[in-house]
């Protein structure tokens, strides 16, 4: 599972979604608009362990150029979400 905040100096998305390649492409889309409309961008994500795979995949070449451009990108992966367990 995917937790992502994109935060600018006016207001926060959160994007809650499943690690995959069409939800990855979504994310990287509303990065870029929010830097379109504010040069003052962090990004902030949280993923469970068992899907880092999935997500170096699917960001492999947007983003490290995201970082390399200077914006505050912050990456947490921990264990799987406790309700995920009991399903």
């Amino acid at each position: 599972m995917l937790h992502a905040r994109i935060r600018t100096g006016r207001d926060a998305f959160h994007f809650i979604a499943e690690v995959n390649a069409y939800n990855l492409q979504t994310l990287r889309q509303h990065v870029r608009q929010s830097l379109r409309e504010s040069d003052d961008l962090a990004l902030s994500m949280r993923i469970d362990r068992a899907d880092q795979p999935a997500f170096e995949r699917h960001t492999a070449r947007w983003l490290p150029a995201l970082i390399k451009a200077g914006t505050c990108v912050e990456l947490n992966v921990g264990p799987r979400a406790p309700d995920q367990d009991a399903a």
